[in-house]
């Protein structure tokens, strides 16, 4: 069982681009039947999808690895929700397995210029939070333990 990691992300940009986002982060858990799983309306895999190869090889055989490496953390957002919402601006809550999903979020600021992506995360059981940024190429953390 893992550390949950706490995350409040916040997206901002130009309104269209912000609502697109919203839309197509929507999805299901690959590593599931569709009828064993809802609709998750922060899914990694939507925005930075598993390869087939890995999904075919499986989760404990490839699949942690996979998302370890291109997620910062394995499984992806869970209990997400919205907790604010307002045209240029949308803020997301939700937990990781033990740590903050940093590539996940350096990947989709290169593939949404438009947008600047803010998170706030702590890690309470292991003893660390931060702040990091991500705009385009541009990613600052600064991280610091408890």
């Amino acid at each position: 069982m893992p550390n949950w990691c706490q995350n409040s992300l916040t997206k901002t940009g130009p309104q269209e681009d912000v609502r697109s986002l919203k839309e197509k982060a929507a999805g299901r858990c690959p590593w599931l039947k569709p009828e064993e799983t809802e609709v998750e309306m922060l899914n990694f895999h939507s925005l930075v999808p598993i390869p087939d190869e890995v999904l075919k090889a499986g989760h404990e055989a490839a699949g942690e690895d996979w998302e370890r490496e291109n997620w910062g953390c394995k499984w992806g957002a869970d209990q997400t929700r919205i907790v604010d919402e307002g045209g240029t601006c949308i803020i997301y809550e939700f937990y990781t397995a033990w740590s903050p999903p940093i590539e996940f979020l350096q990947t989709l600021a290169v593939q949404w210029l438009s947008l600047v992506f803010v998170l706030a995360y702590e890690e309470p059981g292991m003893g660390f939070k931060g702040l990091a940024k991500f705009q385009g190429e541009i990613h600052e953390d600064h991280c610091i333990s408890l």
